[in-house]
């Protein structure tokens, strides 16, 4: 008799799993203003809708770079993990470029026209989250200091001290300079002089910047290349938006515009943040 009660019980679960699975309505993905599909997900624990401003989506099944298999297209709803994506703006106003037949040319026509002068204001944004976010900010530049916990000491020594930096009482619109270790410069000057083209090449070298709170927790890094072609010298710009999401942005940016990094940062945060939607449910909008 318990048998039956429980087989019977069983099959009642299995109905109204089933009456419950057809009752749900069926997710559709909203469009843009284009008519196109967004590229809908969750991003660092909200959910966004990705539209043409962004031209790549990594999901983290990453089925978007499938190759040598036939590309299945998957339905995306706002469960769908989203570890990166990009665009391209322009920090002083915030235009974003688009690129699509049916958006208007503006932003294109003014990227085409800036984008190759050395001083243009446009910033190269990637937003990473879920297995890309590496957000730990302070133990990264732990581990490219004499404090490091990823190399020995006899490493560090052996190699010249490659990729350590030194802190400096000295600051730049704000942010904390750090100079690279004296062995690996001079190290460095011994083999281009010697014009031995190795890794350890003096372009690898970059200024370093930090931003900091009040407790030592780094908010910002900020690495500045050197190069003999202006349009080269970039900086590349690294902080995260936790607690509103767990998204770490990375802003690449050219090194004359420095002391603008916290404008770059606004603007891109406003970018980020414009994203993320409200839908009445996560079946829809």
């Amino acid at each position: 008799m318990k048998r039956i009660i429980i087989a019977v019980c069983i099959g009642l679960i299995f109905l109204i799993a089933c009456e419950q699975k057809k009752t749900e309505p069926e997710f559709i993905t909203p469009r843009d203003q284009y008519g196109a599909r967004y590229s809908v997900g969750d991003l660092g624990g909200r959910p966004v809708n990705l539209g043409r401003e962004a031209p790549w989506v990594e999901y983290e099944d990453n089925t978007g770079f499938v190759t040598g298999k036939k590309y299945k297209r998957q339905t995306r709803t706002y469960q769908s993990k989203i570890q990166a994506f990009g665009f391209d703006m322009r920090y002083t106003d915030g235009l974003v470029l688009v690129v699509y037949y049916k958006a208007s040319p503006y932003s294109e026509k003014q990227y085409n026209a800036e984008i190759n002068l050395p001083d243009n204001h446009w910033v190269r944004v990637s937003v990473y989250a879920g297995q890309s976010y590496n957000g730990d900010l302070t133990t990264r530049l732990i581990n490219s200091t004499l404090e490091t916990r990823i190399e020995s000491k006899q490493n560090l020594k052996e190699f010249n001290y490659m990729n350590i930096y030194l802190p400096t009482s000295d600051f730049e619109y704000g942010l904390q300079k750090y100079v690279p270790h004296p062995e690996w410069v001079d190290e460095n000057t011994r083999l281009m002089r010697k014009n031995i083209s190795t890794p350890k090449s003096l372009y690898d070298i970059d200024d370093l910047y930090v931003q900091k709170d009040s407790k030592g927790k780094v908010l910002t890094l900020i690495k500045c290349e050197h190069s003999e072609y202006p349009l080269a010298r970039i900086c590349e710009q690294e902080f995260v938006l936790e607690p509103e999401m767990k998204v770490r942005i990375s802003a690449v940016f050219q090194s004359v515009h420095l002391q603008d990094w916290k404008v770059i940062q606004q603007q891109a945060k406003k970018v980020v943040q414009g994203f993320i939607v409200e839908p009445k449910n996560f079946n829809g909008v």
